[in-house]
């Protein structure tokens, strides 16, 4: 009995040291990564999931609360001995509260203090790596969006690179948006505060320069990627400060946009929105919504409050996002005057290999599908280029003839969609994305002076969306704003019930291989079915010409597959593919020639 007893209480014994060193155990066996930075004394714990390391809400500036609101950032300085919880993300920038898209996170938690990065890097990333680093700049029409979207997870990116043999360290970046990223008034453009979220951005690019090594990423190879208004932003990074203060960075991906046509660019438009939100939350005394006065009053006003008030105005003016009511404007200080001119002044940081790109149903949600008439076609960018004159608009319409866009109309598939939507849809499209892209990159080489080998450009023809756009009812979007960034990041787990089949993977897999050849070698390499070269945009680009007359485009995914197109001013009727044929049909010669001219940037005011 007595033996027994003994037994018992030995297995007792054994099974609670079993439960007290279980957990110290298993936190042995699922170690957190974890970074030490020597020279500043702080440590950073991460979390790990498969095969890939995160580090999250990693802090780069200060809160811009009280007389930081709408100020530029504050770098921050963390105590020696710090120890940075780096396991879980943080909030995102003031915007408004729910859903976006299907594929895309509900909103949820907003704060000021949200002037953040996350970092993923491969696991066992050793701290004399020096990987090359891609810094993501977010879209969202400067009104919505964060670095810790789902649809920017980097895990397939990163996988890729490891699995091609060429690693690289993954950032992406929270900037201020709205009325707390881009407010501005005479008082705030004399005390140097505007723009407050293109000076985010570049603040948190420099703590990249200055902080990546203890990751295990080289500073001296820094890839920005952006897409749409992160896109557009690069371009404005690359004007800033007229261009001579550099980039904080060594390349660039500018997917959708460039700074060229784009909203326009004087700050009166931003300066009445800022003062319409002023007055609604009593912040106008005398009628001076201009001046000191105002301004201390906005910085005392609980976040949630104008944060409310100012999503409340931009989406009445701008439904659905209230996209173009808060962007940025000149300021005779980070911006100093229209881009265009900048960019034909030879004011820009030079030497940065770009990729520029589009997609081909770029412009689709920005036109109400109601669109029929003349009028609609020209009103659905009127809101942001209210300034254009009527020879400007006949102009427009004469380059974009109706007969042109009959045959994209399937009724049996979109419903009662008029061609005319179609016809402002391409408008949009080269209005604001395939022009810019076209304008900023000839420029950017023309007035360099460059090298043409560090131009290229790409259209991308596929997406993962259909079946979301047929579940909301816009089949007729098709390959829309957003439709490249899943196969960036090689996703092949997109949420919203979008098409994650094989052909989509494949085409995610090439088409992130390439990108990841750039990050790593300034070469994107060969096309996606080896065809051949991506080659340079253009072949030269010498001062005495207005406009290109030959341009080399990559084609991404579609009926035609990957391949690159070459596309002549007068070559139209020596097209011999279906894909140059397609080309060609997109008019670009002629149609981003006048978008891009004289004329329309002066009434554009870009």
């Amino acid at each position: 009995m007595a033996g027994r007893l003994a037994a018992v209480s030995v297995a007792l014994l054994l099974a609670l040291v079993a439960v007290y060193f279980q957990q110290p155990f298993n936190d042995f066996l699922n170690r957190r990564p974890t970074v030490v930075d020597s020279a500043r004394g702080i440590t950073y714990i991460g979390r790990r999931s498969a095969s890939v390391e995160h580090f999250q809400n990693i802090f780069y500036a200060e809160e811009p609360t009280g007389k930081r609101r709408f100020a530029p950032p504050v770098s921050i300085k963390h105590a020696k001995g710090s120890v940075i919880d780096a396991t879980r993300s943080g909030a995102w920038c003031p915007q408004g509260i729910g859903d976006i898209l299907p594929f895309t996170s509900r909103v949820t938690n907003i704060s000021e203090n949200c002037l953040s990065l996350r970092i993923a890097r491969p696991k066992g990333t050793q701290k004399n790596a020096k990987l090359p680093v891609v810094v993501w700049l977010h879209g969202g029409g400067h009104t919505l969006g964060s670095g810790s979207d789902i649809l920017y997870e980097p895990d397939g990116l990163v996988e890729q690179a490891s699995t091609d043999g060429a690693p690289l360290i993954y950032v992406a970046i929270n900037y201020r948006l709205g009325l707390f990223g881009f407010a501005t008034s005479r008082e705030l453009i004399e005390r140097k505060e505007t723009n407050a979220g293109l000076r985010d951005q570049r603040a948190a690019l420099e703590w990249v320069r200055d902080n990546i090594e203890s990751f295990g990423g080289d500073p001296n190879r820094v890839t920005a990627i952006g897409q749409s208004v992160g896109s557009s932003d690069i371009g404005l990074q690359l004007l800033a400060f007229g261009g001579a203060e550099g980039a904080p960075f060594q390349q660039a991906v500018m997917m959708s946009a460039g700074p060229g046509v784009n909203f326009n660019s004087y700050p009166d438009m931003v300066a009445n929105n800022t003062a319409t939100v002023a007055k609604q939350v009593g912040c106008v005394k005398d009628d001076d919504d201009q001046g000191p006065q105002t301004l201390r009053c906005l910085r005392d006003i609980p976040f949630e409050v104008l944060t409310n008030f100012s999503v409340a105005a931009s989406r009445a003016a701008r439904p659905p996002f209230g996209e173009g009511f808060f962007y940025p404007t000149i300021d005779h200080d980070f911006l100093q005057d229209r881009p265009s001119q900048l960019m034909r002044a030879g004011k820009f940081a030079k030497g940065i290999p770009i990729i520029a790109s589009w997609v081909t149903n770029e412009g689709a949600w920005y036109v109400p599908s109601s669109t029929s008439t003349d009028e609609e076609v020209l009103g659905s960018f009127g809101l942001w280029l209210p300034n254009l004159s009527d020879d400007t608009k006949q102009k427009l319409l004469e380059l974009y003839p109706l007969e042109d866009f009959v045959h994209m109309v399937r009724v049996d598939y979109d419903g009662p969609i008029s061609p005319q939507w179609h016809r402002a849809a391409q408008m949009s499209r080269d209005v604001w994305f395939t022009c810019t892209g076209l304008e900023f990159t000839w420029l950017y080489l023309r007035y360099g002076p460059g090298d043409p080998s560090q131009v290229r450009l790409y259209e991308f023809n596929q997406t993962m969306y259909i079946p979301v756009w047929e579940a909301m009812g816009v089949p007729m979007w098709r390959v829309a704003h957003l439709s490249d960034i899943p196969y960036l990041f090689d996703n092949h787990h997109l949420h919203g019930n979008t098409d994650n089949s094989e052909p989509q993977i494949a085409l995610a897999q090439d088409f992130s291989k390439t990108i990841i050849e750039f990050v790593n070698n300034a070469n994107p390499g060969e096309s996606t079915n080896g065809a051949g070269l991506w080659q340079p945009a253009y072949s030269t680009a010498t001062s005495g010409q207005n406009w290109f007359d030959e341009v080399s485009i990559q084609l991404f995914g579609g009926p035609y597959g990957s391949d690159v197109v070459t596309i002549s001013k007068d070559g139209d009727k020596d097209a011999k593919t279906d894909a140059e044929k397609a080309v060609y049909w997109e008019k670009l010669f002629s149609r981003c020639e006048f978008i891009s001219g004289e004329q329309m940037r002066a009434e554009a005011g870009v």
